[in-house]
């Protein structure tokens, strides 16, 4: 399941060595609302990378400061780089080719 994510864990997550794949979402977003089962399916299925969801109506300065300008918008993260960005709704297929593809 994925972590919420706040301001003090995403500065945590900048400090961790692991993988992290970050969904950028708002519940007023339909896309967002789309991709949501499929990103907690992903979280379930990949053991080996860590997800979270960073809500843009509470923490909208998380967003801004990574550059999220759409939503939803993912961004796969290690030692506080991205390594990978997509921003709008997929189904699980191609949401499981884009991580496996970037990982």
């Amino acid at each position: 399941m994925p972590t919420d994510i706040d301001p003090e864990k995403m500065e945590d997550i900048k400090n961790s060595e692991e993988t992290w794949i970050i969904d950028f979402w708002a519940d007023w977003c339909q896309p967002c609302k789309m991709l949501a089962p499929h990103f907690e399916e992903a979280s379930e299925e990949l053991d080996d990378v860590k997800f979270g969801k960073v809500d843009m109506e509470e923490h909208q300065d998380i967003g801004t400061e990574m550059g999220v300008r759409a939503l939803p918008t993912l961004i796969i993260m290690k030692d506080d780089e991205e390594i990978a960005r997509k921003s709008g709704a997929m189904n699980k297929a191609d949401l499981m080719d884009w991580i496996n593809s970037n990982l």
